[in-house]
């Protein structure tokens, strides 16, 4: 588990999947909160069209040129309406934005 958090918490960039055809693939910056990964996209993606038909995707995290320790994550993904949520990752957002310019 120790590893696996020190990923969660230090590669926030990696790739998101579908399972199915047309197997869509993005580059993405994810957040996590509570061991659930957080990203956006736009709300006509063709990344949206095809998991609101099949909701499993394959995301992988971390392996880098320092280590190559790496998360492969198959899991189900929704589409977030939690207000609560949004504000949260608008927070986080900006606070990356911020530690990444300093």
């Amino acid at each position: 588990m120790d590893e696996i958090d020190l990923i969660l918490q230090t590669s926030k960039a990696g790739t998101m999947s579908t399972s199915v055809s047309p197997i869509v693939s993005e580059y993405m910056t994810f957040y996590i909160k509570d061991y659930a990964l957080y990203t956006e996209t736009e709300k006509n993606s063709p990344m949206i069209s095809v998991i609101e038909h099949n909701p499993l995707v394959y995301i992988t995290l971390g392996g880098d040129e320092q280590s190559d320790n790496h998360l492969e994550i198959i899991g189900e993904t929704e589409v977030v309406t939690d207000r609560a949520i949004i504000d949260w990752l608008a927070q986080e957002k900006d606070c990356s934005r911020w530690q990444l310019i300093w």
